[in-house]
C-alpha cells in the first residue's frame, strides 16, 4: 500500500516516452488548454504536428477523453516536463497503440473506464498515433536564405 501511495505523488517525465507519445501528450495539453480559453486548437496543432489530419485525429481523441473520463482530464502547463497522472496514462495508452496491443490498453484502463470506452479510446489513439507518425515529424530546420 505504501508503494502505491508513493506512486501517486511521483510525477513521470515527459521525456521518458518515445517522440510520438510526447507529441500526442503535448497536443492533448494544447487541445484542453485552448478549449478552456475558447480558442480553436486546429491551426496551431496542424503547424506543430505538420499535418491537418494529425491535428483532427488528436482533437477527436481528446474529445473522447473528455467525454469518457470519470473526472476532468488533468494536464500540466505546456512547458512542464512532469506529467499529471492522466497524461502519464495517455502516454502509456500511446505506447499500447504504437505496439497495437489492445489487451494491454484494456488492462491499463479497466479500473478507470468501461470496456466500450476503453475500446473506443484505444482505436482513437491508434488513429492519432498513426497520423502523427505519418507526418514524419523531424526537427524543423529553417531554410537557408543566405545561399551558404
Amino acid at each position: 500500500m505504501t508503494r502505491d501511495l508513493s506512486a501517486l505523488f511521483t510525477f513521470r517525465d515527459l521525456r521518458s516516452f518515445p517522440l510520438t507519445a510526447m507529441h500526442l501528450i503535448m497536443a492533448a495539453r494544447l487541445c484542453i488548454i485552448y478549449g478552456q480559453s475558447g480558442r480553436d486548437p486546429v491551426p496551431d496543432l496542424a503547424v506543430r504536428l505538420r499535418s491537418m489530419d494529425a491535428a483532427r485525429r488528436v482533437i477527436l481523441l481528446v474529445r473522447g477523453l473528455q467525454e469518457g473520463w470519470p473526472e476532468h482530464f488533468l494536464v500540466h502547463r505546456p512547458c512542464a516536463m512532469s506529467l499529471s497522472p492522466d497524461e502519464a496514462l495517455l502516454g502509456d495508452l500511446a505506447l499500447t497503440a504504437i505496439q497495437g496491443d489492445e489487451a494491454e490498453a484494456t488492462r491499463l484502463l479497466r479500473e478507470t473506464l468501461p470496456c466500450d470506452v476503453t475500446h473506443f479510446l484505444f482505436h482513437q489513439t491508434v488513429a492519432a498515433v498513426a497520423a502523427i507518425r505519418s507526418a514524419q515529424l523531424q526537427p524543423h530546420r529553417p531554410e537557408n536564405r543566405c545561399g551558404c
